[in-house]
């Protein structure tokens, strides 16, 4: 895949996109001096730190790559997951509550949040809450968290 419009972003510009993490995701975050910003679809938007994805604009919800969350730049609120999700979370599919063993209790509904595996916690996706942390312990079935980026799409493969 390729990007269009690619450049690097102004100093005016890297503090407006600072300005929006930090109302998204508090204080969590550090951005490098150096950002590129490039169209890969019409509805999603690339930033990119020496060539590679830190963040993603889709629509109207920016959020991290897990190569960024992966070398610390940026923290999010984890759910761990069962191995038997792994394969499923993988492909794209939403998280379902049966397949959670451990929630952040800090997990707030429309948060983002980072699913980790059990095994070896490391992270599979990003993803948007779609209930908050009380809510997923109490709940036996149904989707938790809606899959916005994962290991093996489309940002995860690009270069």
């Amino acid at each position: 895949m390729k990007l269009k419009n690619r450049h690097f972003l102004r100093d005016k510009e890297i503090k407006k996109l600072e300005k929006e993490l930090r109302e998204r995701l508090g204080e969590n975050f550090s951005i490098p001096e150096k950002v590129e910003y490039g169209v890969l679809k019409d509805d999603l938007h690339l930033y990119l730190v020496d060539g590679a994805p830190f963040l993603i604009r889709r629509v109207d919800l920016l959020f991290p790559t897990l190569k960024a969350i992966m070398n610390g730049a940026i923290k999010l609120p984890k759910v761990t997951v069962d191995m038997g999700a792994v394969g499923f979370i993988t492909k794209g599919a939403d998280v379902m509550v049966p397949g959670i063993v451990k929630v952040d209790d800090n997990i707030k509904q429309f948060s983002l949040v980072v699913v980790t595996d059990e095994k070896h916690d490391k992270p599979l996706a990003v993803g948007l809450a779609l209930m908050d942390a009380q809510t997923i312990k109490s709940s036996s079935k149904g989707p938790a968290i809606k899959n916005l980026h994962h290991v093996g799409d489309s940002i995860w493969n690009f270069e």
